[in-house]
């Protein structure tokens, strides 16, 4: 171990030279270098190697970091030092931490966070960084906004109280989708997780609630065998139509029905069903549409305001074509 102390004292003095010739050239030109990133990406490498014990305590005393702990940051002034691991490995960031990855900052990455979990977009900057589609996300836990399509600052929040079953679902899938295009690097100290990086309460609470939501959606699943969504059409300048055919709602049958409002006590909503004539249309729970023939199997939908809206304003987003209408298998229409 002694003969080989000199090699590691070399490669400590490498680092320790090009730390600061680094840090002169980002004083000097005012870089703005997202230094726990770059701590990160040390480590990671040091780790392979197989003196990993002895480098990393050198570079704990350089860059202040030891084994995923959390350093205590300045509160009256937010640190570009990302916060550090306390949990499996992960970052656990502060609000002000967060913005820092807002994509406003050409040299940082950009990362959002979905109900407390924190992902590098940076791959998709092109949309998440300033005056792109998805700015609005960047750099916050715009949680609600993913099902509301409200992207307002009262919009833009974490807080998922009151969302139905449907929209529950749609986070969960969010999430799933951010879980295998994008890498999960740090929790957010708030609503979800603590300091430490341990789920919160509400955060128990809303995983329950998804929970019941899955079991909700079975049971819609097997309504929709009874009665099948429809087809919706919404166009700027004609308004709204739902239809059925013999597979609409994805539902495949040897019948097409006759489109009809299934409404929902729960919420005082109803969603657009295809009725057979096998007694189904005695159902208490079903209306006929307004102005439209009782035995057509398409109904156009006259409003001040279209009565058809996807389910899940982003989800939805890319169905619209260049012509400004929105085609929907089976769309939740709310009643205003």
């Amino acid at each position: 171990m002694s003969s080989s102390l000199p090699l590691y004292t070399k490669a400590l003095v490498f680092l320790t030279l090009q730390t600061i010739f680094i840090s002169f050239l980002c004083s000097k030109y005012d870089i703005d270098v997202p230094w726990r990133p770059t701590a990160d990406v040390i480590l990671r490498n040091l780790r392979k190697t197989t003196t990993y014990r002895w480098i990393s305590r050198k570079v704990v005393d350089i860059f202040g970091i030891y084994g995923g702990s959390r350093m205590e940051t300045d509160k009256k002034k937010v640190s570009d030092k990302a916060p550090l691991s306390s949990i499996e490995g992960l970052a656990v960031f502060t609000r002000d931490q967060l913005a820092l990855f807002d994509g406003k900052r050409s040299s940082n990455p950009v990362y959002l966070a979905l109900l407390g979990k924190v992902f590098n977009v940076e791959k998709g900057r092109k949309h998440y960084a300033a005056n792109g589609g998805y700015s609005f996300f960047a750099g916050r836990d715009a949680t609600r906004a993913f099902v509301t399509g409200d992207f307002s600052e009262t919009g833009l929040i974490d807080d998922v109280s009151e969302l139905s079953e449907s929209d529950l679902l749609s986070i969960e899938e969010w999430i799933g989708f951010y879980d295998r295009e994008y890498e999960l690097i740090g929790v957010l100290e708030g609503t979800y997780y603590d300091s430490h990086g341990k789920p919160t309460r509400r955060l128990k609470e809303v995983q329950s609630l998804i929970e019941h939501a899955r079991i909700w959606k079975e049971k819609q699943l097997k309504e929709n065998e009874v009665f099948p969504p429809c087809n919706s059409e919404w166009q700027k300048e004609t308004g709204g139509r739902v239809w059925c055919t013999n597979k609409s709602g994805g539902v495949k049958r040897d019948w097409v029905g006759v489109p009809r409002k299934l409404h929902i006590a729960k919420d005082k909503s109803y969603r657009c069903a295809s009725a057979s004539n096998r007694g189904d249309l005695d159902n208490p729970s079903l209306r006929e549409y307004e102005n439209c023939p009782s035995t057509a199997n398409s109904c156009k939908i006259i409003s001040q305001r279209s009565s058809v809206q996807p389910e899940n304003f982003l989800l939805n987003l890319l169905a619209f074509n260049h012509n400004d209408s929105l085609i929907i298998d089976g769309s939740h229409i709310v009643e205003y």
